[in-house]
């Protein structure tokens, strides 16, 4: 009987302690090509910033161009991340089809549901996402999902439901805001909604700072066969190259199981950084690599209330369901304070109903841009209007 080859920690590794050893040659081999082309990667990224400040880039070189920070072309344009991405242009699809992708619980190093602080951030700085275990209690995810469900299927009979998948295989309920108390609540953290909810605001507040603002806020409903996405990242509107830290922060209220079977995220664990800090994005990039690298790509696991937190730069998408039954969840986007949010919740924001405006608090006021009791703004005025008037 041949004996199964298990992975262990690699405790010597520079780079990381979380890294696994390799088993036989064949994984040697393949380490080290992928050490390579991280190196490959680093370097030509380290050249172009060498070259982006040689002395041949004189004031009079840079005067010459012109303002070129945001003409689409340029790799600080706000278009060059998307240039990027297409590199990944299908390749979610192709590799759920060959059966590249696997559940991230059979691999012993990534991210694990815990409740532990320190882990978590240790998880979310080293792979770009980390899993809160039961952040939600049981009944708290029954009342949500009871309310997603129902709200969903008026959406539907009204005829102003969306559906993100072809033969109405998945929906998609925005503004939550609008839409519920519970909703309201879990935005906020509140543990009425969401009993570790203190613990994802602590952990989002060491991401973004104080003050961070609501991006969106959906739910996400998917059926057999229904969820694939793009691979993608969060952020991929801000021009490049990216500082070392996040915009913002994607999170996942998992209503029931995430597996690969059941549509659970697809992630590329890793791709948000370097062990140095430096990014992972910049004019050149080789995105490929970051993919075919180990992991690879993977479908996160996690049991019904687990809450996930991802870091706008990490590569993911929504993952194909392909068991029998319906898999629930709520996604919230947060963002630093100076960034405006979504389309979607702009809309919402800007078209509060009386009734559910006198219920929010001052948090979530904030949250969505709303400042409590503005004084009505001053308008166009003329002094030699006014001096006329008096005489």
């Amino acid at each position: 009987m041949q004996e199964k080859k298990t992975t262990k920690q690699d405790e010597s590794s520079s780079a990381s302690k979380k890294l696994p050893v390799v088993a036989d040659r064949d994984e040697a081999v393949a380490r080290l090509r992928d050490e390579n082309a991280q190196l490959r990667a680093e370097l030509s990224q380290l050249r172009a910033c060498q070259k982006a400040t040689s002395s041949a880039d004189t004031w009079q070189t840079g005067m010459d161009r012109g303002i070129v920070y945001a003409d689409g072309h340029s790799p600080t344009s706000s278009r060059s991340a998307m240039r990027m991405l297409t590199q990944l242009s299908g390749l979610s699809k192709e590799r759920m089809k060959a059966g590249k992708i696997r559940d991230s619980s059979g691999i012993d190093y990534l991210p694990k549901p815990s409740s532990d602080e320190a882990q978590l951030e240790a998880d979310y700085v080293r792979w770009g996402y980390c899993l809160v275990k039961d952040a939600m209690s049981s009944d708290q995810v029954k009342a949500q999902v009871d309310r997603l469900v129902d709200q969903a299927a008026a959406e539907r009979q009204l005829n102003v439901s969306i559906m993100t998948s072809s033969n109405d295989r998945g929906q998609l309920v925005n503004n939550l805001v609008l839409k519920g108390a519970l909703f309201r609540d879990a935005v906020e953290f509140k543990e009425s909604a969401a009993q570790k909810g203190p613990l994802v605001d602590r952990l989002l507040t060491k991401v973004m700072g104080e003050g961070f603002g609501l991006g969106c806020a959906h739910g996400s409903i998917v059926h057999e066969g229904g969820g694939l996405q793009e691979l993608h990242i969060d952020q991929v509107a801000m021009p490049m190259p990216y500082p070392p830290y996040p915009f913002g922060s994607l999170i996942i209220w998992c209503y029931t199981d995430f597996s690969l079977a059941n549509g659970g995220t697809y992630i590329v664990p890793g791709s948000h950084r370097t062990a140095s800090g430096a990014t992972s994005y910049h004019e050149g990039a080789d995105l490929l690599q970051l993919v075919d690298a180990e992991p690879g790509m993977v479908a996160i696991c996690s049991p019904p209330g687990t809450c996930i937190l991802t870091d706008t730069r990490v590569l993911h998408c929504g993952g194909r369901r392909i068991a029998p039954g319906t898999r629930y969840a709520m996604r919230f986007h947060y963002n630093r304070k100076f960034m405006r949010p979504l389309h979607e919740q702009s809309t919402a924001n800007l078209h509060v109903p009386n009734d559910v405006y006198e219920l929010l608090s001052p948090r979530l006021m904030q949250m969505m841009g709303i400042t409590e009791n503005d004084p009505e703004p001053v308008g166009e005025l003329s002094a030699k209007t006014m001096s006329d008037a008096k005489e």
